[in-house]
């Protein structure tokens, strides 16, 4: 299967939201922890019970770049889950639900053959019936659609009908995480109706939408780039779950005017806050929720020495590791919300290792003994590439002066806009590439982060045999093999110190005081709008 599409999310905020840091779309969402709660600051969450809406309003950091799930990009997959329900779906806690499937299965072992049954009875909003043999053709239109998501299907072998309301996919290849791709949280698992598929290319802020949700997408009161109204939709098979009449998705990019516009209602909840408003919002009264997810840190790509020779011995990618101070960095760049961190997951979640994690204290005697004994005592200098961005600037600016006190100095050079950084990541101009990346089950990972075909964040396609064996091993695996398997994968990533993360960024909230459901955990680090509620 190819390396999964890379696509501009907030991390932490950002004031420029045409150029994001990267991250993988497909870690999202899925983040397999093994439980934990989520991070709340500022008023606690409300325990009333939910009662009837008028009006929800979120601002929103960015426009999304599609209304068609098939092509929206997975930072936006909040303004499509609102009108075009999943497959399946995915509560905060990290369970999986019956939506438009009524229940689903793999069949026999090694994860290659995936069956749904879909509920009876539910029509799309433009009047057609869920069937078998419309979901086929969404799910096979958003193979081949040109969507940053589609490569989550990529080792479909093909969709069977098997029934009117029964399917089967064959997989080319094994995904242990196929229930969790069909989920709200990624496009390809939102069906889109048959009438909708006879010409997506009218799926636009212009038309109505054209899926089974608990919204309508609605065009006449809707301005792109401004705001998107979404409307209850009449005949929704299950009532409970619309708690408004109407959903208004209202961009706001700067920070301090989003919160400006919560502390004077004319906005209920902000996604993608920024740090730097956070201790306003507390003071406020606001709900604060946060998990910590995205890594920054040092992805040193050019692990053969191609480019930079020295990058090609482990004890160099070692020493840099060793010479990092990640919990004053982190306290410095991040304040109360950074969680200083070696490995690419989060505490608790698949994959982390607790061995692993005392891999590298900060030891700067260590780090130059290291790079003695690899020929570097005087140290050398890495180019390093780094997308403009509030705080990854800071990041890199914070590390390079701590590699500083081992002779290591790093040349930073920035560009402004995302395709560079992904042209340049890919070129073999740059041997390390600072990024912000987000966590995410190793098998997602694998794909978009560390085996040889992913793409942008293995940019000198480093090719390892034991590695790709653990992911394979893992991959075919029934869950309770699988959990040691990703922690060998990550033991072995650490180890031989492919990259030098520093410490993971939240995705953080800001929600008025009465509002229910605003919950995020390490299981489902984004919060879905359908979740929330009004009090009283």
């Amino acid at each position: 299967m190819a390396s999964l599409p890379e696509v501009l999310v907030s991390i932490g905020g950002a004031r420029d939201r045409s150029v994001l840091a990267l991250v993988v779309a497909a870690t999202l969402a899925v983040t397999a922890a093994c439980g934990g709660g989520a991070g709340r600051d500022g008023a606690p969450a409300p325990k009333g019970k939910p009662v009837a809406g008028r009006t929800l309003t979120v601002a929103v950091p960015s426009a999304p770049n599609s209304l068609n799930p098939a092509t929206v990009d997975n930072a936006f997959v909040s303004y499509t889950m609102l009108a075009y329900d999943p497959l399946i779906y995915q509560a905060s806690d990290g369970s999986l639900k019956p939506a438009l499937a009524a229940s689903w299965k793999y069949v026999g072992t090694g994860n290659k053959d995936f069956t749904l049954a879909l509920r009876p009875g539910v029509t799309f909003s433009d009047g057609g019936a869920l069937t078998a043999a419309g979901v086929k053709a969404s799910l096979d239109y958003a193979r081949k659609a040109v969507g940053a998501q589609a490569q989550l299907l990529g080792a479909v072998q093909s969709v069977d009908v098997t029934g009117p309301l029964s399917l089967s996919i064959k997989l080319a290849a094994p995904v242990p995480l196929m229930p969790q791709i069909l989920t709200q949280f990624y496009g390809v698992g939102e069906i889109i109706s048959p009438k909708g598929l006879a010409d997506p290319a009218k799926l636009t802020v212009s038309t109505p939408s054209a899926g089974i949700g608990a919204y309508v997408f609605d065009p006449s009161t809707s301005v792109a780039g401004d705001h998107y109204t979404y409307v209850a939709r009449r005949g929704y098979y299950d009532p409970s779950r619309q708690h408004y009449q109407k959903i208004v998705m209202r961009v706001i990019a700067n920070p301090q005017a989003a919160l400006n516009a919560l502390k004077t209602k004319q906005v209920d909840v902000i996604t993608g806050a920024d740090v730097a408003t956070a201790a306003q919002a507390k003071a406020a009264g606001m709900q604060v929720a946060s998990v910590p997810f995205v890594w920054q840190g040092l992805n040193l790509i050019d692990r053969g020495g191609q480019v930079s020779k020295p990058l090609g011995d482990v004890r160099v990618r070692q020493a840099i590791n060793y010479a990092i101070d990640r919990a004053t960095v982190s306290r410095a760049v991040l304040g109360q919300y950074g969680v200083p961190t070696v490995q690419t997951v989060v505490p608790g979640a698949d994959g982390y290792s607790p061995a692993a994690a005392k891999r590298y204290p900060y030891d700067l005697a260590k780090a130059k003994q290291l790079l003695a004994a690899a020929g570097y005592r005087n140290g050398f200098t890495l180019a390093v590439l780094v997308l403009q961005f509030p705080g990854m600037d800071t990041m890199g600016q914070a590390i390079a002066g701590q590699l500083a006190k081992v002779g290591i100095t790093l040349k930073l050079t920035t560009v402004t806009d995302a395709q560079s950084y992904v042209t340049d990541s890919t070129n073999h101009r740059y041997p390390t590439v600072l990024v912000g990346y987000g966590a995410g089950p190793m098998y997602l990972m694998g794909q978009g982060l560390f085996l040889p075909a992913a793409a942008v964040f293995n940019g000198f396609k480093t090719s390892s045999a034991p590695l790709i064996a653990l992911y394979g091993q893992a991959a075919a695996a029934e869950p309770a093999a699988r959990a040691g398997l990703d922690q060998q994968m990550q033991e072995y990533l650490v180890e031989n110190a492919w990259f030098a993360p520093v410490a993971f960024t939240p995705v953080l909230y800001f929600g008025r005081a009465d509002l229910g459901g605003l919950t995020v955990s390490p299981a489902v680090p984004v919060a879905s709008p359908l979740d929330w509620f009004d009090t009283k």
